[in-house]
């Protein structure tokens, strides 16, 4: 998993970064997604949040989570730490 975080200090730019960023993963607090990616997949969603990020002002963060890490987070309130749907067991 790759928790993307991301402060971006204009509205329209804010909106265009989290539209695509919604494309990759699911949001689970206003600038925080969690996305199931791939390494070719994670190079294109920066490649494409490079044309709307302002180097000097925005900042993107991506956290990589192993397995066991994902294992670990705790969630308080609603919602629940999103699933990678390639590999659900039933």
């Amino acid at each position: 998993m790759v928790v993307v975080c991301f402060d971006i200090r204009n509205p329209k730019r804010l909106y265009r970064v989290a539209r695509e960023l919604g494309n990759f993963g699911v949001r689970v607090q206003k600038s925080i997604f969690e996305c199931h990616l791939e390494q070719g997949q994670l190079e294109e969603l920066q490649r494409r949040l490079a044309k709307w990020i302002d180097g000097d002002l925005d900042k993107v963060r991506y956290y990589f989570l192993c397995s066991k890490d994902v294992q670990e987070i705790i969630v308080d309130g609603p919602g629940s730490v999103t699933l990678d749907p390639d590999f659900i067991l039933l």
